[in-house]
């Protein structure tokens, strides 16, 4: 499928698939939280794989996925924007349903890790979220390493638990270049700018 093509299906099945949240969902007591994890994909934006949040209720009929790695494909000089760290991003929210099919469609694996936390603190994630999404926090300038979709997940649930539970290993000898150098396999130019 031509690149253009899969970025406008790509644009048009997140702008289609988006949710609207109220404020005022009150979870159950059986609504689950997960980390989402989804594995590398061949286009620049998805060399590295992609992060989010799933929050699920039966009860209350949600299955849904925050996105913190959402961005506008017709953003002038894209790939350049992206690479320097210059590139808008903004949070959304789709149906776990569309976001799991746009996966399988790219064939890339998606990994769901549960977090066993209180529901007071799955209460209080799905208002952080909604909030978010709905104010001025839901937008952030991506910088590769320090401010991404990972980082951004890792940020609202240290803010939701009001601890620093997950936090960046910094005691390595390993340089960041040692690390992100082979995702760049077979990418000519991207590996050029590196």
């Amino acid at each position: 499928m031509h690149t253009t093509f899969k970025k406008i299906f790509f644009s048009l099945l997140l702008i289609g698939s988006t949710i609207s949240f109220a404020q005022n969902i009150v979870l159950s007591k059986n609504a689950r939280v997960s980390v989402i994890t989804c594995d590398t994909g061949n286009e620049s934006y998805s060399l590295f794989g992609h992060t989010a949040i799933r929050i699920t209720d039966v009860e209350k009929n949600l299955d849904a996925v925050f996105n913190y790695g959402a961005f506008d494909f017709a953003t002038p000089n894209f790939v350049a924007k992206f690479a320097k760290g210059d590139l808008q991003y903004f949070a959304v929210a789709n149906k776990f349903e569309d976001f799991i099919n746009q996966y399988t469609y790219e064939k890339r694996s998606v990994y769901e890790q549960e977090l066993v936390i209180p529901l007071a603190y799955k209460q209080k994630l799905l208002d952080n979220l909604t909030t978010a999404l709905s104010s001025s926090e839901s937008y952030y300038t991506y910088k590769f390493i320090d401010k991404n979709c990972t980082s951004m997940v890792v940020d609202i649930l240290n803010k939701t638990l009001k601890s620093k539970i997950i936090a960046k290993k910094t005691d390595t000898n390993i340089s960041y270049r040692s690390i992100l150098y082979p995702y760049f396999d077979h990418f000519f130019y991207e590996k050029l700018g590196y």
